[in-house]
């Protein structure tokens, strides 16, 4: 598959034409976030409403030639739980594309971004609480032999890896920070407690990537994208991934508000008990996904220069800092990292972006326990 400037290039005009058996159409390219997948809107007048063209590469195009892509899977077993997610159209597999439908450009953070230039957050607050719905449904799927997002998980291997790829996508190339024996010592002791603790608990439906950005909005209604990764993870991923998303400017109250309101949510819709374990791990979570974020933001603006991603750091950062995430089961990752990190925001302007943003480096009290 070429690339032009960073674009995949699709499919020839009358394949895709051929494939949705009409005569004419337009595509047109649109501007993607950091995916390796790039996306183009048909437009045809002998359609009812645009599509869109998900443009593959990599191990994706190769699964798709084979017959296989998850994000097919994914989709059907979403649409068969009520949740409201593109459905394939049609694959070209020969071209590694599929056709799906279109649910706009309007995502959740380009609402939640203009409403806060206005101070008024409120008035999205009923498509937060749509997506905490979702979560919930999310976390009512039962596992079932042969579903493709039961054949991975959050287990310990993957969580240590995460936080191995903050240490050498961030840590080191961007805040230029290098840990003393002893420190990296203390870091290995922590990664494998705190990944062995969350991963006792993946074996819920999980999106991996559900934040405000792959929220779309439709008629004032929520929409999931970018499933293709689901898999078996612990009941708080998804949570804390939306209400602590470093890509809106919600207040602290604001996020701990939601996040009281997810739990109800997911008590009711997938059990106490889910809720429970929800509840006492969210703090260790939100520590994991955020150290995590944070080296993906780095990986992207230097190794992939997909834009400045680094101006998400202090956000990121701040999440942390304010949910009191202390806790004397892994001390120097709640600890003495994030000092670190504090002390060590990147200076953009070496990347193309603005100079290092600020903290408010008084963190939350915690019993020391999640």
């Amino acid at each position: 598959m070429t690339q032009n400037l960073g674009r995949l290039t699709p499919p020839p005009p009358q394949a895709v034409a051929s494939a949705l058996r009409i005569d004419h159409l337009t595509i047109e390219w649109l501007a993607g976030d950091g995916s390796d997948r790039c996306y183009f809107r048909i437009r045809s007048p002998e359609l009812r409403k645009s599509l869109v063209l998900m443009q593959l590469s990599g191990s994706d195009a190769d699964n798709l030639k084979k017959g296989r892509y998850d994000w097919v899977d994914v989709s059907k077993l979403l649409k068969s739980k009520n949740i409201s997610a593109p459905s394939c159209v049609a694959i070209l597999s020969e071209h590694a594309a599929i056709i799906i439908d279109d649910y706009g450009d309007l995502m959740l953070e380009t609402i939640a971004l203009d409403l806060a230039k206005k101070n008024s957050l409120n008035g999205c607050l009923h498509l937060y609480r749509q997506s905490l719905e979702t979560i919930g449904r999310f976390l009512d799927i039962k596992a079932t032999s042969g579903d493709v997002w039961t054949s991975r998980a959050f287990d310990q291997a993957r969580f240590e890896w995460e936080l191995n790829f903050f240490v050498s996508k961030y840590l080191v190339p961007v805040a230029h920070y290098k840990l003393s024996t002893q420190e990296e010592a203390d870091f290995n002791n922590d990664i494998r407690a705190i990944s062995s603790y969350l991963a006792q608990a993946s074996r819920y439906f999980v999106h991996r990537d559900f934040h405000s950005r792959n929220i779309m909005i439709h008629d004032d209604r929520v929409a999931i994208i970018d499933f293709q990764d689901a898999r078996l993870g612990p009941p708080s991923y998804d949570l804390v991934s939306l209400v602590f998303d470093s890509y809106v400017p919600l207040s602290p109250e604001t996020r701990m508000s939601l996040l009281e309101e997810g739990l109800e949510v997911i008590e009711k819709l997938a059990g106490t008990s889910t809720c429970d374990r929800a509840r006492d791990e969210w703090r260790p979570m939100l520590l994991q996904r955020q150290l995590k974020a944070i080296g993906s933001f780095g990986y992207l603006t230097v190794d992939k220069r997909k834009g400045d991603y680094l101006k998400n750091v202090a956000p990121a950062l701040q999440t942390i800092l304010d949910a009191g995430v202390q806790d004397v089961r892994w001390p120097f990752l709640s600890g003495k990292l994030l000092q670190i990190l504090a002390k060590t925001l990147p200076d953009r302007t070496s990347f193309g972006g603005a100079p290092a943003g600020k903290l408010h480096l008084a963190q939350a009290s915690s019993s020391g326990q999640a």
